[in-house]
């Protein structure tokens, strides 16, 4: 069974791009279109979805090395690039609550001039950013996935 993945870039329009896990890297660079406009890719889904593989596939695309993976038990993960930016991969999915989130110091690293691609950003929503992109990972019965970003992401 091959495994597919479904882009709807915009939710109003019918149309939507079909991806093979193979394929994946060519969600990846639309993504990395949109991370020029907005630094900050907050990812949604259920456990399971890909939400780390797009992010290793994303950070390989943007020059990291070695990812590291899911950063569940360090909560973040930081990656210098060549040009003297950072990347942080935060996984929110062990954060229990805003007071926790307070003391990890999320306010102000948000404030830094960086990448931030967050897991579970439901937990952390408080302290993102406004302008941000909003993806949305479905599982679907058929093995698929649906990765959906509304039109408006925060413009």
């Amino acid at each position: 069974m091959v495994n597919m993945l479904i882009l709807m870039i915009h939710p109003m329009e019918k149309e939507s791009k079909e991806y093979t896990l193979e394929t994946l890297p060519i969600l990846v660079e639309q993504l990395q279109v949109m991370l020029k406009e907005t630094k900050v890719l907050e990812l949604h889904g259920e456990m399971g979805a890909g939400k780390t593989t797009l992010v290793v596939e994303l950070l390989k695309k943007m020059g990291v090395q070695d990812p590291e993976g899911s950063p569940t038990y360090s909560l973040i993960n930081e990656y210098p690039l060549e040009n003297g930016s950072k990347i942080y991969h935060i996984d929110a999915f062990r954060i229990n609550s805003s007071d926790e989130a307070y003391e990890l110091g999320l306010d102000e690293l948000f404030e830094e001039n960086a990448f931030f691609f967050v897991e579970w950003a439901e937990k952390i929503i408080n302290f993102l950013p406004e302008r941000r992109i909003t993806l949305t990972i479905t599982t679907n019965a058929s093995l698929t996935r649906t990765y959906s970003i509304p039109h408006d992401h925060g413009s």
